[in-house]
C-alpha cells in the first residue's frame, strides 16, 4: 500500500502541498513498484501535529479528487466523517481511521456501505493517539486490546469480512515497544488481515534488518499489506 499525503507538514517530508513533487509523480512511483492500493491522507498525524479546520481538509481532499487515477484502489486516512463520506462516494473501498474509530458516525457509515475498516490499535486509556503508554508485553497487550475493539465493532453490526487490523506502530508507544511489536507481528496474524506501517518511523532504526529483509519478515509472519512512502 502506497502512502500519498496531501499535506504541507508530513513527518516524513513527503507531503504534496508546497512540494515540487506532484500526485502524478507519486502514481508513477507506485506503478514502478507494482503497488495497487493507495492510502490518501489530508491531515498530518505527526507528533504535535497542527489541527486544521474541517473545511481545509475537505478542500485538500477535493484537490486530490481532481487528480485521481482510477487505475488504483484507495483507502481514506481520516477521522473526519465529512471527508470519509466524500471518499466513499468517490469509490474509495476502505476507511483508515487512526484515532481508533471513536466516532460512531464512522462506524455507522462503514456498516451502511460495507466499506472496509482498518482497525488501528489505540490504548483504551489514551487521551490522544500520541500519548505514550507503558507495556509489560506489548504484543500480547496490543492483541488483547485489538480483540476487544473488534468484538465491540462486530456487536455494532460490522461484518468480520470488513475488518483488517493495524497494530499502530509509532502511535502511543515507546520506540522499543514499536520495534518489538513489529518483530512479533506474527502473533497478530491469526484471524484478520494485518496491515503494518513502519516506513520512515524512528523505531525502524532499532531493527537490524535491511528494507528487503524487513519486508520479507512481514510477509513471512502473515502480514497482508505493508504501507510504504512513495519515494523516488
Amino acid at each position: 500500500m502506497g502512502i500519498i499525503n496531501i499535506t504541507p507538514d508530513s513527518f516524513s517530508g513527503d507531503g504534496l502541498l508546497n512540494s515540487k513533487l506532484s500526485i502524478q509523480d507519486k502514481y508513477k512511483i507506485a506503478e514502478n513498484l507494482d503497488i495497487e492500493f493507495l492510502d490518501i491522507g489530508c491531515v498530518s498525524t505527526r507528533p504535535k501535529y497542527k489541527k486544521i479546520k474541517i473545511e481545509e481538509e475537505i478542500e485538500r481532499f477535493e484537490f486530490f479528487l481532481k487528480n485521481i487515477n482510477y487505475k488504483f484502489k484507495y483507502s481514506i486516512d481520516s477521522t473526519n466523517i465529512n471527508v470519509i463520506e466524500k471518499a466513499i462516494e468517490a469509490g474509495f473501498l476502505v476507511i483508515n481511521d487512526v484515532s481508533g474509530l471513536k466516532d460512531k458516525k464512522i462506524i455507522n457509515k462503514a456498516k451502511s456501505t460495507e466499506a472496509g475498516l482498518i482497525v488501528v490499535h489505540r490504548n483504551p486509556s489514551s487521551k490522544d493517539i500520541h500519548e505514550i503508554k507503558e507495556y509489560k508485553d506489548v504484543v500480547e497487550e496490543v492483541k488483547y486490546q485489538l480483540d476487544e475493539t473488534i468484538e465491540s465493532l462486530i456487536s455494532e453490526g460490522i461484518k468480520e469480512s470488513q475488518i483488517a487490523i493495524d497494530p499502530g506502530l509509532g502511535f502511543g508507544k515507546r520506540i522499543e515497544d514499536s520495534a518489538k511489536l513489529l518483530l512479533g507481528v506474527n502473533k497478530l496474524c491469526e484471524k484478520f488481515p494485518v496491515i503494518v506501517g513502519y516506513s520512515k518511523k524512528k523505531f525502524r532504526n532499532l531493527i537490524p534488518l535491511s528494507d528487503k529483509d524487513l519486508l520479507d519478515h512481514c510477509f513471512d509472519s502473515g502480514v497482508s499489506m505493508v504501507r510504504l512512502h512513495l519515494d523516488n
